[in-house]
């Protein structure tokens, strides 16, 4: 395992020898969120695992400046140059998916092939006062109410009631670990800006769209990234937010079978 320092992102990756896969979770989540897709992935892929700042491994940063999307973007970037991938895939998960689709945006010519999930700010028109207001709120619970504030939020982990308990209780463990200032930092001055609606349909690279549709408040965020790209693959699943840890079986064979067709790369 191969670790790369001195970045607002944690990175550890497989050793070379196969097609190189980067994947990188959401909030209150951390490389552990893979834990139920690491086998069948790595038996294909070496695995780069990308953690957000603060969370799981990575170090906390309050910096508004690296906690902007575009500053997450190169992030990753210099990570790919210090590992000396010419070109990878990526897969993102929710919050994660809007970096990594920005990600194959700015670099397309680094991306072989991309996977994302259920991200119910990815395409989102840009946030109103109404909006800025909630998040807002929610960063002043935080700081006041600290691990407390953190449960309540509908995607903390102890929520995900099709997870298996065990690993529900690990995440939940895990995310009330967070560095708080820095979920704090990253709702501030990465969500308002995290939207790619009027980007998405200048993808230049093969993408496949792994749908939770049991998540009823992301289906016609869905359905908005098929009509703005036609060439993008849809896979829709019977799950929800988290459709790799409710459905990682499907979602492993879908993954595979898709980026297997885009395999052109070894790093």
């Amino acid at each position: 395992m191969i670790r790369v320092k001195g970045l607002p992102l944690g990175i550890r990756a497989d050793m070379p020898g196969l097609p190189p896969l980067l994947l990188l979770h959401g909030l209150l989540s951390s490389r552990n969120g893979w834990l139920p897709n690491l086998a069948a992935l790595r038996s294909r892929y070496r695995l780069i695992l990308a953690e957000l700042p603060g969370h799981g491994d990575a170090p906390p940063c309050t910096d508004p400046a690296q906690l902007h999307p575009d500053a997450l973007v190169a992030a990753l970037e210099e990570a790919r140059q210090r590992l000396q991938i010419p070109r990878w895939h990526l897969c993102g998960l929710s919050f994660g998916a809007g970096i990594t689709l920005r990600y194959a945006l700015c670099h397309p010519h680094s991306v072989m092939a991309q996977v994302w999930t259920n991200g119910n700010r990815v395409l989102a028109p840009p946030p109103d006062a109404a909006l800025l207001a909630q998040d807002e709120a929610r960063c002043v619970r935080l700081a006041a109410e600290g691990v407390a504030a953190l449960r309540a939020e509908g995607f903390h982990p102890r929520h995900g009631r099709r997870f298996p308990p065990a690993l529900r209780d690990r995440l939940s463990a895990e995310a009330d670990g967070c560095d708080i200032p820095t979920v704090i930092g990253l709702i501030r001055h990465c969500l308002p800006y995290l939207s790619l609606l009027d980007r998405f349909a200048r993808t230049q690279v093969p993408v496949l769209l792994v749908n939770g549709r049991m998540e009823g408040r992301f289906q016609p965020v869905r359905n908005l990234a098929a009509g703005l790209l036609p060439a993008i693959a849809v896979t829709d699943l019977p799950g929800g937010h988290a459709i790799n840890i409710e459905q990682p079986e499907a979602f492993d064979a879908a993954v595979l079978e898709f980026l297997a067709r885009h395999d052109n790369s070894l790093g």
